[in-house]
């Protein structure tokens, strides 16, 4: 059926190899959750510097609204089970401080990653986040770009959304990428400067920064057999996602691209276990454990930071409930061990929180105070950072 001995063969059996994983789950043991606390960082370079470690900050403020929507104290074990808290991460601040501003003059764009296309509405990152904070007030869109193109198309479409979004010269553009969208915005910032300009900060979720080894066997597979399949679900595009996510590709990339200096960058990673890992992403999982066990089932946690980023921290996630709800399209593939929903929407603002205020301190936002929100399910809290109290519904 297959023929091992060419040129392919190769990649044949490691496939096969995998699907047999698959089918026997026991070529990779799931580590347990005290086994993942004990360790340190996954940050490029060793551990991350004092200066650009903002988990204890990014936790508070997490925390705060999860306990917010849930009636439940910061504190209590649930979230602990929401952010992962390794062994070096600095104890919390003795006096937390308050909800930051949530700037009224950002402008926020949310890319899309890998396929998101093919299965939109569903795969549009932080979809319902983003309609609620567009209904409390805050100017957020979603992007997106070309599921099965390659980082160079892609960037020129977040070029053309800039060109076309009516900034003013007070706007301040934060650009959230999800998995490839990461890729893409980084592209973007390289080569398309002038347009970049506004560009204040960018936010990686679950980034496929430098790449994923799952790329570099799946690219050959998908060039070959699906580059042109399947264009009544998605635009066939120019067929190079797979191969901009190979890690040579990326670092390639590095070595002979600069990132822009003024530009904040923030880098928000994700990895879990068993029980709240897709039964979809378990192959890949597995694949990607011989590298190492802290992976999203995509992406190793470890190449999902932005060189000389902030981190803000680690989901206890796996890549596709990190950022989109595949339950209703995709039941038995997004189907989880734990019953546990992520407050994702929580994640996502947290995230633009703690940038607002970043940018804040670091004199390049000064906007006055805009009212923070807090999201329900069918209902939306608002608490402004003076402490009084906004209450509306959705």
């Amino acid at each position: 059926m297959f023929d091992l001995t060419g040129p392919a063969g190769p990649r044949v059996r490691r496939w096969l190899v995998l699907a047999s994983c698959t089918m026997l789950s026991a070529c990779a043991s799931f580590p347990q959750p005290g086994e993942l606390r004990a360790t340190a960082a996954p940050y490029p370079g060793g551990p991350p510097p004092a200066a650009l470690d903002g988990r204890a900050r990014y936790r508070q403020i997490y925390c705060d609204l999860v306990g917010r929507r849930t009636e439940a104290t910061p504190a209590t074990a649930y979230c602990e089970d929401l952010i992962w808290r390794l062994r070096d991460e600095a104890a919390p601040a003795a006096n937390p401080a308050e909800l930051p501003v949530l700037a009224t003059r950002l402008r926020i764009f949310v890319v899309s990653g890998a396929f998101s296309d093919c299965r939109a509405p569903a795969t549009v990152p932080f979809e319902e986040a983003i309609a609620r904070l567009n209904a409390q007030g805050t100017r957020i869109a979603p992007v997106m770009v070309s599921g099965r193109s390659g980082a160079a198309h892609n960037a020129r479409q977040i070029a053309d959304t800039l060109r076309s979004a009516n900034l003013t010269a007070d706007d301040q553009v934060v650009l959230v990428g999800y998995s490839k969208g990461t890729v893409d915005i980084l592209e973007f910032l390289a080569a398309f400067p002038q347009d970049a300009q506004p560009v204040v900060a960018v936010v990686s979720v679950a980034g496929a920064v430098q790449g994923s080894p799952l790329a570099d066997d799946a690219d050959w597979w998908y060039r070959t057999f699906f580059a042109q399949a399947f264009p009544g679900s998605c635009d066939p595009g120019d067929g190079q996602v797979l191969h901009s996510l190979r890690p040579a590709t990326r670092q390639a990339w590095f070595e002979s691209h600069a990132l822009p200096e003024r530009v904040a960058y923030f880098s928000l990673a994700a990895f879990t276990t068993e029980e709240h890992l897709s039964h979809g992403l378990k192959p890949a999982w597995r694949s990607l454990a011989r590298h190492d066990e802290r992976n999203d089932g995509q992406v190793l946690a470890s190449d999902a930071i932005i060189p000389g980023s902030t981190l803000l921290g680690y989901v206890n996630a796996d890549h596709w409930d990190v950022a989109i709800s595949l339950e209703d399209q995709m039941p038995q593939l997004s189907r989880r061990d734990s019953a546990r929903a992520l407050p994702r929407s929580e994640l996502l603002l947290a995230a633009l929180l703690y940038v607002s205020e970043s940018l804040a301190l670091s004199g390049r936002a000064r906007d006055p105070a805009h009212v923070v929100p807090v999201l329900h399910g069918h209902q939306r809290e608002a608490v402004s950072v003076h402490g009084r109290r906004l209450d509306h519904g959705l």
